[in-house]
């Protein structure tokens, strides 16, 4: 563990080392599950993905493979969130893994609906949400909560509580999770493929 030390004045010396955050590393297939192979061609570098047999496949088909629950999935990208149903929005008292989370992304947000504006400025409720902001790999757990009076939608992903538990003085790197851990993350991710 590399570490640089600090003196506290009048209190001691402490070592600190930079807590690392990866993503977690996701094997790249075909539509079927299949390996793809990846390699770069022409002057331009230029990548080109492959099929075990050699067939090319376009960058648009391309998936990830995983594993939720001992089960694999094969997941196209996601599409940017339009719509959420009803049944995958949480109302949450706090708004705790807004600050907590490893992975944070804010957006602005306004409405012109009174009743959203009672729930989360008058009642201070949350709305939790899985939320997807283009077409990649990343899944969000979006947070919609009151910041100071006024609406907040902070996407998470990671919580920093959960992984310091795994903690010990020798860790020096943390794994972002593809997936929010949600009730029922199944059908979260079937709703957002």
């Amino acid at each position: 563990m590399a570490a640089k030390s600090v003196k506290l004045e009048g209190y001691g010396t402490v070592m600190i080392a930079p807590i690392n955050i990866k993503e977690k590393e996701l094997e790249t297939v075909d539509p079927l599950g299949r390996p793809v192979i990846s390699e770069i061609v022409g002057t331009r570098a230029k990548t080109v993905h492959k099929s075990v047999d050699g067939t090319e496949i376009p960058s648009n088909r391309l998936c990830k493979k995983i594993v939720i629950d001992g089960e694999e999935i094969i997941t196209p990208k996601f599409n940017p969130t339009k719509e959420v149903a009803k049944e995958d929005i949480t109302e949450l008292d706090e708004n705790g893994l807004v600050y907590t989370a490893l992975d944070r992304k804010f957006y602005n947000a306004v409405t012109d609906s009174e009743s959203l504006k009672e729930l989360v400025i008058k009642q201070n409720k949350t709305l939790s949400f899985p939320f997807s902001a283009g077409s990649g790999f990343k899944l969000w757990n979006s947070m919609l909560t009151n910041w100071n009076g006024k609406l907040l939608m902070v996407c998470c992903r990671g919580d920093l509580k959960e992984e310091l538990a795994k903690y010990d003085e020798q860790t020096v790197e943390l794994e972002i999770e593809v997936v929010p851990k949600v009730k029922n993350v199944k059908r979260l991710l079937k709703a957002l493929i």
